[in-house]
């Protein structure tokens, strides 16, 4: 039967993509760790200067001791060892141009920092405040203030009220009158003690009783 009318065909299998290669990701540069390495490095070529010097100087001092051949010797290693320092010199200066933008860049991304950090703190109290604001009925608020006001108007007219002078008129010309008898009566209360002080009964003289008052005098 194949033969008479033959076969499909089979299709050849699809083939599968192959899968997506993830992007390699940039090494993260630490620049704290980075400033540790430059400043070890700094120290490191310090020492190795100062090393030098030191050796420069017993070359120095073993030339001008000596002659022939073991002062050429010294003059020749004083040489080399001068211009080793001379490389590590460079290399020093290099380093502390590294280390003072190393500096430079780690100054800048801690402020980018301390800003995003403050810039997120805002739009959180920014955030509550608007919550906030949501409960709070305006026009309630309104009302309320005009009451607080009308309360605060009524207070004061009563305080005026309670705080008036209700006194009767007085005549000035009779108020002086009665202070003047007022007066009056005092003095005359002062002086009845003296008074009766000075009336003396004499009975020496008359045998009867007699009273000296000093009015009749």
């Amino acid at each position: 039967m194949n033969r008479l009318f033959g076969t499909s065909k089979q299709e050849p299998p699809k083939q599968q993509p192959p899968p997506p290669q993830n992007p390699q990701q940039p090494k993260v540069i630490d620049l704290t760790e980075q400033q540790k390495r430059s400043e070890a490095k700094v120290k490191e070529l310090t020492e190795q200067i100062q090393e030098l010097d030191k050796q420069i100087a017993e070359q120095y001092h073993k030339a001008k001791n000596s002659k022939g051949v073991q002062q050429t010797t010294a003059k020749s290693r004083a040489v080399m060892l001068l211009k080793r320092k001379k490389m590590l010199e460079q290399q020093l200066g290099q380093m502390l141009n590294n280390q003072m933008t190393l500096d430079q860049v780690a100054f800048t991304k801690e402020n980018i920092q301390n800003t995003l950090e403050m810039a997120q703190a805002m739009q959180q109290v920014v955030a509550v405040q608007k919550e906030a604001f949501k409960e709070i009925d305006m026009d309630k608020l309104d009302d309320l203030m005009d009451d607080m006001e009308d309360m605060k108007f009524e207070t004061d007219y009563m305080n005026e009220m309670m705080n008036r002078n209700y006194g009767c008129d007085i005549d000035e010309s009779e108020l002086d009158r009665e202070m003047a008898e007022i007066e009056n009566d005092m003095n005359f209360n002062a002086f009845q003690p003296q008074q009766q002080q000075q009336q003396v009964s004499y009975q020496s003289l008359t045998g009867q009783k007699q009273v000296y008052n000093p009015q009749t005098n």
